[in-house]
């Protein structure tokens, strides 16, 4: 990003939201509780302190393995300026603490965090640090924490400059696996024609150290990004990610509509600790964009894993004319997958569209997708949040409306192409009994 590039889209992004009468982006929880096949919604609850004109968006919600009441929420901060937040709850979700996000004397604005507890309790929390009038990346730093987010450590950096879409997932042993998009070179909105892989390190000492950075995407995929790692229940890692194909207007920030080439979702699994990777098993080969996108902040597609080393990726794409919400599951691992199944049972080709969806399992193989939805307003401006709950292990699904109100969604922090942004992702938790949505 250039100097100025990034301030108008700052200024751009607080007058949107001015414009929706005094109406921001904030970050919500509700409950989802089961009982038998009903669903049973919850209040809602305000996760984060609202101010006048914040954009907060892209949470990530983890629950402690030793305390499941002590739950963490972290997510992005668009406006008025750039940061990150660490939200905790000791009672399972209903009240919440807002905490900083530790930085070394001297760094500031630390931003697109991200989250995951260790199996002994220990939290882990992930993000970078922007510096300069352009907001680029300067460096990739995991805290820890022993009591839930409450007291964080002073952090270790994992990477340096240009560390784009940080991600994280810790196995049953400890090691802790980060993921990122490693640029080259940035421009105005641009990663430029210079490929900028996914690569990984991992750490097997409670994030004291981590490992150099090894390749994760195929380097024939020049275009890559929004990965995700997974550990599944054999122990295996694995990653998705998207690849964006002949996309040149996104990664280059040219003018004109959104890409003709569909892009592919990829799965790569590592059976080595993230030493090396496979070339990867290209999941979804036909995911048809609607829209144009900040290449730095992608929507992300998502990756879960279930009993017996089973899979699930949802992604939403406009293959029927509008956008939809789509499942494929895998029973092996990932070497094969089931054909897309189409998750929102709105009426198909309606005109509304079903997006950024996150997919949760919990323990009784119950496969949730939380996902925006605007199919109770025909003009396609207001949304609510849905959440579709399967109990046949991916086959169908039941939607469930989770908001109370719909609210508007073209408020939202700007893009350089006028399109409003909810962020890169939503935040989901799936336990035996309810799930907690963000």
């Amino acid at each position: 990003m250039t100097d100025g590039g990034r301030r108008r889209a700052v200024r751009r992004a607080a007058l949107i939201v001015l414009a929706g009468v005094g109406a921001a982006v904030m970050v919500a929880a509700a409950m989802a509780f089961f009982v038998g096949f009903g669903t049973t919604v919850g209040a809602e609850v305000l996760v984060n302190e609202p101010q006048p004109i914040d954009a907060n968006n892209s949470p990530t919600v983890v629950r402690n393995p030793r305390r499941p009441d002590d739950v963490v929420v972290v997510h992005r901060v668009d406006s008025p300026a750039f940061s990150a937040i660490l939200e905790d709850s000791a009672d399972g979700g209903r009240t919440w603490t807002s905490r900083p996000l530790p930085l070394p004397e001297g760094a500031d604005r630390p931003f697109a965090p991200d989250a995951a507890f260790g199996p002994d309790g220990t939290l882990f929390v992930l993000y970078t640090n922007l510096e300069g009038l352009g907001n680029t990346p300067a460096n990739l730093w995991l805290s820890r924490s022993p009591d839930g987010g409450r007291t964080l450590s002073a952090p270790t950096r994992v990477a340096g400059k240009l560390s784009f879409q940080p991600r994280l997932a810790v196995d049953q042993r400890g090691t802790v696996y980060v993921t990122w998009l490693q640029a080259a070179s940035v421009g105005l909105f641009s990663l430029g024609t210079t490929p900028s892989p996914v690569v990984i390190s991992r750490s097997e000492d409670g994030g004291q150290t981590f490992s150099p950075p090894v390749p994760v995407s195929d380097p024939k995929r020049p275009r890559v990004g929004a990965a995700s790692p997974v550990v599944d229940s054999s122990g295996r890692l694995h990653v998705l990610y998207e690849d964006f194909r002949g996309d040149r207007r996104d990664f280059e920030n040219l003018d004109g509509p959104p890409a003709e080439e569909p892009f592919a979702l990829v799965v790569t699994r590592s059976d080595d600790g993230a030493r090396t990777f496979s070339p990867g098993v290209e999941v979804e080969p036909e995911v048809v964009p609607t829209g144009r996108f900040v290449a730095f902040l992608p929507a992300f597609p998502s990756l879960a894993a279930g009993p017996n080393s089973s899979l699930y990726v949802a992604w939403s794409d406009g293959r029927n004319g509008d956008e939809d919400v789509f499942l494929r599951r895998s029973g092996d691992g990932g070497t094969t997958w089931s054909p897309p199944l189409r998750v929102n049972d709105s009426r198909q080709g309606d005109g509304t569209s079903q997006y950024l969806p996150r997919v949760a399992v919990a323990a009784t193989g119950r496969v949730d997708v939380l996902f925006l939805d605007r199919r109770r307003d025909p003009t396609n401006v207001k949304a609510d949040a849905f959440l579709a709950s399967s109990h046949d292990r991916g086959r169908s699904f039941a939607n469930t409306r989770l908001s109370s109100q719909s609210f508007d969604a073209q408020i939202g922090n700007g893009t350089p192409h006028g399109d409003p942004d909810f962020g890169s992702r939503l935040g989901l938790s799936s336990l035996d009994r309810r799930s907690l949505a963000i």
